[in-house]
């Protein structure tokens, strides 16, 4: 996907970047600079004193897919507001660049709407862990993924087993991907795996997103999910219970149930592709 010498954007097209995240952004530059040769071009959208209307924010994407000089586009923000971009982006041209789209957390909206719309894979991944507690082991990842071109190994536990344990992947952030329900930006689940994940939410959050998912078809149409971390469900003790309410819905439709560490909002996740085809 990339080599030294080549260049990639940094764009915003969720909730803007605290001016104090300066430092770590000129970080992430000099880390790639040094230790690969990889340039970087900013949008101007990219913090919250910046001028960044979804109308603003959607061309500073575009622009990143219509110069032929970046080879991937990294959003590294975060927050809400990722959803207001849509109607302003033109899918064909996403198309015809056919670059990857990296982010997480919000950003589960446009990976997820490109997908939906072009059949372009992107990836769930924070660039911005690079220049975090786990640099180290980023700068690996971020080789070994982005520039070897390696496939993602993914450490998991079965809870429940099926037939047909593969299909390409959607999803990432559950109360993200749910912003979609309803819109023509929502993957089809058809055959799919659905990667789900989350910051916040405590028990009763998470059981209403399942119930969501569940009432719009995608846990009974998908061949299986992979759940990653939960972050506020950890803190309180509580993982085990998200396992219990996912493997109610996958042992009714007789679907898949994985689970693994490498996806989440911890800052040793993994890049983990979307899009692609995986089987367990």
């Amino acid at each position: 996907m990339l080599q030294n010498g080549d260049t990639i954007g940094l764009v915003g097209c969720s909730n803007g970047r605290e001016q104090e995240r300066e430092k770590d952004i000129k970080r992430v530059e000099e880390l790639l600079s040094k230790h690969f040769g990889i340039g970087v071009v900013r949008a101007t959208t990219i913090f919250e004193t910046e001028s960044r209307m979804p109308k603003q924010r959607a061309e500073s994407l575009l622009n990143m897919y219509q110069n032929p000089e970046i080879k991937a586009i990294f959003d590294i923000s975060g927050g809400d507001l990722a959803n207001e971009i849509l109607p302003y982006l033109d899918f064909e041209a996403i198309k015809i660049a056919n670059k990857p789209f990296i982010g997480y957390s919000d950003l589960t909206v446009i990976l997820n709407a490109i997908y939906a719309k072009t059949g372009v894979s992107g990836y769930n991944y924070q660039l911005l862990h690079l220049a975090g507690n786990e640099s180290e082991l980023q700068l690996r990842q971020f080789e070994n993924t982005f520039l070897k071109g390696e496939k993602t190994v993914i450490p998991y536990e079965t809870i429940v087993e099926s037939a047909k344990m593969t299909g390409q992947v959607i999803g990432g952030n559950i109360r993200c991907l749910l912003k979609l329900a309803g819109t023509e930006y929502l993957p089809d689940p058809t055959g799919k795996i659905i990667l789900l994940e989350a910051m916040s939410g405590d028990r009763s959050k998470i059981a209403t997103f399942f119930a969501q998912l569940d009432q719009i078809g995608y846990l009974k149409e998908a061949n299986g999910v992979i759940l990653g971390t939960f972050s506020e469900m950890e803190k309180l003790e509580q993982q085990k219970e998200v396992d219990e309410m996912a493997r109610e819905y996958m042992q009714r439709y007789r679907k898949f149930l994985i689970k693994t560490s490498i996806v989440g909002h911890n800052e040793d996740a993994q890049p983990f592709p979307l899009g692609e085809k995986l089987e367990f």
